[in-house]
C-alpha cells in the first residue's frame, strides 16, 4: 500500500471527525429531549401532541398555524440534529395524515427543514438518521443502548409501542456493532504490518458480533407486530419518489413562502440507509454491482461525516485482498470467509424479517379498520405488477430480489483457494 494511502487510513482516533463514537453511528450522547432555546416551544409542543392530532385529523391545520422559525439558536450539533428529527417527523406526518397525501409542505416546516438537513448534510425527508440515529432515549440511568428494554423513542406518529420498538431494534443493533468499527480499523492497520493474529482476532470478534446483532433484530417480533407494521407504521415512512400510484406525481413541493420553493423527489425512510452494513461491506470488501447504484445512493441520506468515513474505508479497504494472497494461511482464511458468511446470514435473517412484515401481510388484504383510510399501505408498496416478487420497499427498491442479490453479492466474496 503506498504511502498516501497510509496516510488516508481512518485511525481509531479519527472516528470522532467522522461523528463516530463508542456507540457507532449513534452519536457519543445520548439526543436532546428538548431544545434549550424557548424560541422552539411551538415545535416542542406540537411534536407531544403528534399521535393524538394525527388520530383527530389536526395536523396539517396546527402546522400550518405555526410560525416560520428560523435555526439562528441552533448552537451545538445535538441541537441542529433535534430540530432535524422533529421537522422530519412533522413533515412525513403533514404529507401522509390522509385521506390523500399533501403535494406541499408549508414554510413552517420547509424553511428550516431545509436549513437543518444542508448543514448536516443529509436530504431534507424523514431518513434514518432522523428517525432512528437521533430519535431515542434511555429509560433511566444505568440503561444498556445495546439493550433495546433499556430505549424508547421520542416521537412516533402512532404513538404505540410498535412503532417505538421498531425504531429501537435498529438502535440496539447500531450500539451493539459499535465496537466493531475500532476492530477492524485495528485490523486494517495491522495488515500493513502483517500482524496476522491480530486481523484473525478481529475477523473472529466481527463474526461473534454479527450473530449477536442477528439475535436482536429477531427479538422484532417481541414488540412489534407485522400486520400493524404493514398497515400503521409503513406507509408513514413512504418517500416522494415513484410514488405516483400514491397520490405524488411530482414528488412533494417544498414552499419556503414569498413565491419560493422546488419539487422535490426522495426514497422512503429505510434501513438502506444505515451507515452499518456498508461499513461491514467496506471492511470485507464486499461488492455491490448488481444493484444498480441503490448502496452508493443510499450514502446521499445519511449524514455527510458517516458518508465521508464509508468513502474513506472503501477506498483503502485491505483486508479481503490481503487474505486472498495469503491462502496458505488457514486459520486467516477461515476466520475471513467465517465473518463473510456471518454477514450473509445476517442478511438472510432481513430476508425472512421482511417476508413476516412485508410479503405476507400483503397478501392478507386491507383491514376493515382502515377501510376509512386510502390504502397507502398497499399503494406504497405495489409495483405496477402484482407479483410478489414486484413489492418495493420504502427506500424504493423491489424488495426481495434486492436483498437476495445484496445477500448473494455478500457471500460471493468469500475467499476460495486458487484464486489468488
Amino acid at each position: 500500500m503506498s504511502p498516501l494511502k497510509i496516510n488516508l487510513l481512518p485511525s481509531p482516533a479519527a472516528l470522532p471527525s467522522y461523528g463516530i463514537s463508542e456507540n457507532g453511528f449513534l452519536p457519543a450522547e445520548q439526543p436532546l429531549t428538548k431544545l434549550p432555546h424557548a424560541y422552539y416551544q411551538s415545535w416542542e409542543e406540537l411534536i407531544e401532541e403528534l399521535p393524538q392530532l394525527l388520530k383527530a385529523g389536526q395536523w396539517r391545520q396546527r402546522v400550518d398555524e405555526l410560525p416560520v422559525l428560523d435555526t439562528s439558536h441552533l448552537e451545538s450539533e445535538r441541537e441542529w440534529q433535534r430540530a432535524y428529527s422533529m421537522l422530519a417527523v412533522t413533515a412525513q406526518a403533514y404529507i401522509w395524515q390522509g385521506p390523500e397525501p399533501s403535494e406541499r409542505l408549508p414554510p413552517s416546516i420547509s424553511v428550516s427543514f431545509l436549513a437543518t438537513a444542508d448543514h448536516l448534510e443529509v436530504h431534507p425527508v424523514a431518513t434514518y438518521a432522523a428517525l432512528n440515529l437521533w430519535n431515542y432515549r434511555a429509560l433511566h440511568d444505568q440503561a444498556a443502548i445495546c439493550q433495546p428494554d433499556d430505549l424508547v423513542a421520542l416521537h412516533t406518529q402512532t404513538g404505540t409501542e410498535d412503532e417505538s420498538w421498531f425504531f429501537i431494534i435498529s438502535n440496539a443493533m447500531e450500539a451493539r456493532a459499535g465496537p466493531i468499527i475500532k476492530r477492524m480499523l485495528l485490523a486494517m492497520e495491522a495488515v500493513e504490518h502483517d500482524d496476522v493474529p491480530t486481523i484473525i482476532d478481529a475477523l473472529e470478534y466481527f463474526t461473534e458480533s454479527i450473530v449477536d446483532i442477528g439475535k436482536l433484530l429477531e427479538r422484532m417480533d417481541e414488540r412489534c407486530r407485522p400486520q400493524f407494521f404493514y398497515h400503521h407504521i409503513r406507509p408513514n415512512l413512504a418517500g416522494s419518489m415513484n410514488m405516483e400510484a400514491a397520490g405524488l406525481p411530482n414528488g412533494v413541493f417544498y414552499d419556503e413562502g414569498n413565491g419560493k420553493g422546488s419539487w422535490r423527489k426522495y426514497r422512503g425512510g429505510s434501513n438502506g440507509q444505515s451507515s452499518l452494513l456498508q461499513c461491514f461491506d467496506a471492511v470485507l470488501g464486499v461488492k455491490h454491482e448488481r444493484c444498480n447504484g441503490f448502496h452508493a445512493e443510499m450514502r446521499r441520506y445519511m449524514p455527510g461525516p458517516h458518508a465521508r468515513f464509508l468513502d474513506d474505508i472503501e477506498a483503502i479497504a485491505n483486508i479481503r485482498s490481503y487474505v486472498d494472497s495469503h491462502q496458505d494461511n488457514a486459520p486467516l482464511l477461515k476466520a475471513y470467509n467465517d465473518a463473510v458468511a456471518s454477514l450473509s446470514g445476517f442478511r438472510d435473517k432481513h430476508i425472512q424479517l421482511v417476508t413476516r412484515y412485508i410479503i405476507l401481510p400483503s397478501r392478507m388484504g386491507k383491514r376493515e379498520e382502515d377501510s376509512g383510510r386510502k390504502n397507502l399501505a398497499t399503494s406504497s408498496t405495489q409495483k405496477a405488477s402484482d407479483a410478489p416478487q414486484e413489492l418495493v420497499g420504502t427506500g424504493g427498491t423491489t424488495l426481495i430480489p434486492f436483498l437476495r442479490t445484496s445477500r448473494d453479492e455478500t457471500s460471493e466474496a468469500a475467499v476460495a483457494r486458487g484464486t489468488a
